[in-house]
């Protein structure tokens, strides 16, 4: 059994999920630094060199990899993305969708070099890339889980819904 993490950029969900490995004592697969370890590129040279269609097949093929697997699995922000990614997240019992407040994500995430779609936006670009996602999130979440709260609160919501 996987448990995902899907949600915006910035959000927690490479810390939560360190959490959850830890609890649950199985290994987190950050998809991001999958991709990142597995090709030798950033993910701004990927975007750059291969353009964002070819991340994303990137994370779906690597989505694909591991959803069957016992491990907890922290997606990128834009997963959700690919039809075919959602489809696959939709199957899984056990997604979580983590959210918290625009302006928390805005201020961690708008000068992140590491992170082409968030980069030097405005608040309000990001907001429109938020608004764009977030029905995709909600259709394929198990559950909602609110990261404004503690990264522990967040952790024993999640662990409680299993």
């Amino acid at each position: 059994m996987s448990i995902v993490l899907v949600g915006f950029m910035g959000v927690g969900k490479t810390t939560i999920g360190r959490l959850l490995s830890d609890h649950y004592d199985i290994p987190l697969i950050d998809i991001d630094t999958y991709i990142v370890e597995s090709t030798q590129l950033s993910i701004p040279q990927i975007f750059n060199d291969y353009g964002e269609s070819h991340f994303r097949n990137l994370e779906t093929e690597s989505l694909k990899k591991w959803i069957d697997q016992d491990v907890i699995i922290s997606t990128g922000g834009g997963i959700i993305e690919s039809e075919y990614s959602r489809e696959i997240l939709k199957e899984n019992n056990h997604t979580f969708w983590l959210y918290c407040d625009l302006e928390v994500l805005f201020n961690r995430i708008n000068h992140d070099s590491n992170r082409p779609n968030a980069n030097g936006r405005t608040f309000n670009e990001l907001k429109a890339l938020y608004l764009n996602r977030e029905l995709s999130y909600n259709e394929i979440a198990f559950k909602k889980i609110d990261a404004n709260k503690s990264i522990e609160t967040v952790k024993q919501e999640i662990i409680e819904s299993l």
